[in-house]
Parts: structure tokens; sequence; C-alpha cells
């Protein structure tokens, strides 16, 4: 059985064989019946992989999470949401099974990145209360990129400030519209993450994706 990936923006998607025959079906068969699995341990990316082909669910998640991590061996007849919790034990991530046939891996409301010589955290909130894990993960995704651009500009990765925003995505992954809710203090340093912002192409969204995004930056300087 054949595989796919596919990476935009740092969200990472894997398609099993059996999932692109059907894509989007409510559920498939291996999330209601157990089924034996022997995954070894592993890179987390290929031991999600593997999982992906042997339960033919789509697998959704931001591809830095992966790096790093190794998986636990899963071994024995379970449920899939058995085996990905013996796999993702230790991990620090946490999987979501959606009713269109797809996992969601994510860490958290709460994400940091360690830049350099700077440190930005962004806890993003997506439309309303309650947004699935799915919306979630994506929002995560647009922070770590973001994040990333923040850390090429020379400007904005200097001093010590917090920066809320609203961000909107059009259905190609492109900034349709950022809003400052709180600003940073420097009139000129928001301009300039509303010019950043506003060049930013994002991975395709989630179809109904709640929108806006809001999105707090803290951006420390290291002492």
């Amino acid at each position: 059985m054949s595989r796919g990936a596919c990476s935009r923006g740092g969200l990472t998607i894997l398609l099993s064989a059996a999932m692109l025959s059907a894509a989007f079906a409510p559920a498939s068969a291996a999330s209601r019946n157990g089924q034996r699995f022997a995954i070894a341990a592993q890179p987390l990316d290929q031991a999600l992989a593997d999982f992906s082909v042997s339960t033919g669910l789509q697998m959704l998640y931001d591809s830095s999470l992966a790096a790093g991590r190794l998986s636990s061996p899963v071994a024995g007849e379970m449920q899939p949401r058995e085996a990905l919790a013996l796999m993702l034990a230790g991990t620090g991530l946490t999987a979501r099974f959606t009713s269109a046939g797809a996992v969601v891996i994510y860490a958290g409301s709460t994400s940091a990145v360690t830049l350099n010589p700077i440190t930005a955290t962004a806890a993003p909130v997506v439309g309303r209360v309650g947004a699935n894990a799915e919306a979630r993960a994506y929002a995560e995704a647009v922070q770590r990129q973001t994040i990333e651009a923040l850390r090429q500009d020379a400007v904005l990765s200097g001093g010590d400030y917090v920066l809320s925003v609203r961000l909107w995505v059009a259905e190609d992954g492109a900034t349709r519209r950022v809003e400052i809710l709180k600003g940073s203090g420097e009139a000129a340093r928001d301009a300039d993450f509303l010019a950043l912002a506003s060049t930013l192409l994002f991975p395709v969204p989630p179809q109904d994706l709640p929108q806006p995004m809001r999105i707090e930056f803290r951006v420390r300087q290291r002492h």
C-alpha cells in the first residue's frame, strides 16, 4: 500500500492510499474495529506515516512537532485510539480523532519557540470558543510560521514587547486581513508587523475554519 505526504508552511498531512480512495468518509473501518499493530519505536514522523498506512486515517500535524521526537513501540491487537496513545506516550503530544476520518496531532493551546536571541510565544484562539482540534492545529501552524518570519526580521525580532492581533486567511492560505488588538507600544513597529503579516502565505485552511484567529506574540530579549 502506497502513501503520500504533503507539507505546506510546516503543516504536514499524511495520506494513505485507503484515505485517498475514500476521502472524508464519515469514519474508517479501522476506527470502529480493533486491529493488529506492529510499529517499532522510531522517529515520530515515520511512526505516524506507518500508523496512517495501517489504519487508512489521515494524519494532520505541524511538521515541527515531530522533529527530534521518538515514538514508543506499539504491538498487539487494539483500537487505533489506543495504539496512537501508546505511540505518543512520553512525547508531550496529544491526538484528536475527527468525524471526517482524520487525526489531528497537537501540543496544546500554548506553544513556545526559542529564537536567537529572543523567545517568542503565541497562544492562538480560533474564532468562537470550542473550535475543533483541526482548527486549533491550523492556528498553531499559522503562529509558528509567523514566528519564523519574525525571527528573520531585524526590527521585529528586537526589543521586549507584546503584540496581540486578529488574523483572517483566504481559501488559498494567503493573509486576507490582519488587525492589531493590542499594540506593542511603538506605532512604527506595529506598522512593520502588519506589513510583514500581510505578505505571508499559510497552509490551505480547513473547510469552515472559524475566523478570525486571535494570536498574542510575546517577544523578549535574552539577557
